[in-house]
């Protein structure tokens, strides 16, 4: 059964959220004594449905403890771990996107992760590692410039150059300001043209000039458009276009100099957990190069463990990023960037609309 987290539901319904059993792989060690469970935050559709029966089986059986998973979208998580409060938390690992977990973290909800606990962060690459080890990325899907191959037998090569050619006008898509994908977007232009993530005027008066463009709300919308024909050129996470590679679509993608841009799943423990040692034990098999390259075929996330095997399929795709190519990977001042957004989609809806 799936169920999805509000406050309400979680509090009423979390021990129904389930588990399953599976196979094998090493992992610090957990005596069975002391498992129980430990409930994780996770994604509800393709997410769900691969943690239930890809990942969850292995850790059950190695630890012996159940994982049960809190459903939700990522804004839900900020309301329900402030009702319950940092010394109660209703997650022991919080794992969304740093734009939401730097929020929480600001508010003390989390704790550093111990490299001693967690061995597998030693082979982490730079880019998702934290200062003082605050969290860890562990899913990793970097956006670039996406193209339909048919259409436009000439890409941009650079993110400045969608704002010279005239022959992109009204066939571009970007991502609107209240999508993860379109801050980020905006936060990139600023540094672009304007020297800092924090000079947001600039970047608007660069993106007004590619009006008339296509804005998207998500990213199912932006692909629907690439279908279409409507868009030939647009940002768009480089899993979402292996898989629509992988299902006929005419389309590939450029690594820009300026950066990429990324959607990325950050794990954080939380400080007023119960569970520590279990969820020590979570982050570090989900960073462990067996879970790794299990992400890697089952959703075309680059690895950010550096001695994952990536499938020989998938090996040479160039959209798979991995070792040093994650470099090109643009970290944000998400704690400057929050501050500041209200301010930011207000300017968005007033110049863009």
């Amino acid at each position: 059964m799936t169920i999805r987290l509000t406050r309400r539901r979680f509090m009423s319904n979390a021990a129904a959220l389930g588990a399953l059993a599976g196979s094998n792989l090493a992992m610090p060690h957990i005596a069975r004594s002391q498992a129980s469970e430990i409930t994780v935050s996770c994604y509800g559709g393709a997410y769900e449905k691969f943690f239930r029966e890809e990942l969850i089986p292995t850790f059950t059986e190695k630890t012996g403890a159940t994982v049960n998973l809190a459903l939700g979208t990522a804004k839900d998580f900020v309301p329900l771990m402030r009702a319950a409060g940092t010394d109660n938390p209703p997650l022991d690992v919080l794992m969304t996107n740093e734009v939401i977990c730097q929020i929480l973290r600001s508010e003390g909800f989390f704790e550093p992760i111990p490299e001693d606990k967690v061995p597998n962060m030693k082979d982490v690459a730079a880019i998702a590692r934290f200062p003082d080890d605050m969290a860890v990325t562990g899913i990793l899907q970097p956006i670039g410039i996406t193209y339909r191959t048919d259409l436009l037998p000439n890409p941009p090569q650079s993110w400045a150059e969608l704002f010279t050619r005239e022959d992109l006008k009204g066939k571009t898509g970007i991502y609107a300001i209240t999508n993860s994908c379109g801050f980020m977007f905006v936060l990139l232009m600023a540094r672009h043209f304007g020297g800092s993530e924090a000079n947001i005027d600039a970047a608007f008066a660069e993106i007004e000039k590619l009006k008339p463009f296509n804005q998207v709300d998500f990213s199912g919308t932006m692909e629907g458009l690439l279908a279409q024909g409507e868009v030939v050129v647009a940002p768009l996470d480089f899993a979402a276009v292996m898989r629509l590679q992988n299902s006929g679509m005419p389309v590939s993608a450029v690594v820009p100099p300026e950066g990429l841009i990324a959607f990325d799943q950050v794990f954080n423990v939380s400080k007023g957990g119960t569970k520590k040692e279990l969820a020590y034990a979570w982050v570090d098999y989900m960073l462990s190069p067996e879970t790794q390259s299990k992400l890697v075929s089952g959703f075309f996330s680059s690895p950010t463990n550096t001695k994952a095997e990536v499938p020989a399929e998938l090996a040479s795709n160039p959209l798979l990023l991995t070792g040093d190519k994650l470099n090109a990977v643009v970290r944000h001042d998400w704690e400057a960037a929050n501050a500041n957004r209200n301010d930011i989609v207000d300017k968005w809806n007033r110049t863009m609309s």
